[in-house]
């Protein structure tokens, strides 16, 4: 329930990204490979703080299926969708390609006329003891002990949650009946796809992507979440 009212608020557009509303960092562009429970690093200082997005890389050997360190596979949990117009990092595209649309003779915004949203979204969440068994676990093998110790002034994450969906974009139903209106949109579309690939680093199709995730400081110099 918890995770359903953050997803809202940034629906509500209450938020600068998809991150610190609901106790995850925000992944940019999303990822896929991005498992429970395993291990990963960002070039940067060892950090708490979730506001600002980052970009996984592999540390230790990935690990899908937890069973083999005695724990249970986490589940999904259903959440929200989350409506990426209201991103109040589009606000400023989202004026000026209105003002393209009235350029073209077409009213209202951009929202009347597109869907972008993280839909089928789900949580995959193992407790804290869940994930202190898993991470003692890796940390016994020799090749992730080292690669741990390589990174001890970097940013080394243990996965602890993800937030997963599916990216789409697409007309609304409707939007597109009028042959008129088809034509007219079809000038503006590759304009709306280019401003929202570039203020979201995103695409427009994807499925099973991972774009939160929340992390467990695991830098072996730094303080423990």
């Amino acid at each position: 329930m918890a995770s359903v009212l953050a997803l809202a608020l940034t629906v509500g557009g209450c938020v600068t990204n998809r991150g610190p509303a609901f106790g995850a960092r925000e992944l940019v562009p999303p990822q896929r490979g991005i498992y429970v429970g395993s291990i990963y690093y960002v070039s940067e200082r060892p950090t708490a703080k979730l506001e600002t997005p980052t970009y996984l890389e592999p540390l230790c050997d990935t690990q899908p299926d937890l069973k083999i360190y005695g724990v249970a596979n986490p589940s999904a949990e259903p959440v929200a969708d989350i409506n990426l117009l209201f991103d109040t990092r589009l606000q400023g595209s989202l004026a000026g390609l209105s003002t393209q649309l009235v350029s073209l003779g077409l009213t209202g915004n951009v929202s009347d006329y597109y869907e972008y949203k993280l839909t089928n979204v789900s949580k995959y969440t193992i407790s804290e003891a869940s994930a202190e068994t898993v991470f003692e676990g890796m940390a016994r093998q020799r090749g992730c002990r080292n690669a741990i110790a390589r990174h001890r002034d970097e940013g080394v994450y243990q996965i602890k949650a993800t937030y997963v969906g599916d990216l789409v974009f697409q007309r609304k139903q409707g939007s597109a009946v009028d042959a008129n209106v088809s034509a007219k949109l079809g000038k503006i579309e590759p304009t709306v796809k280019a401003t929202f690939a570039r203020t979201l680093s995103l695409g427009f199709s994807g499925k099973g992507l991972v774009f939160s995730f929340v992390p467990i400081l695991r830098t072996p110099a730094a303080p423990r979440n």
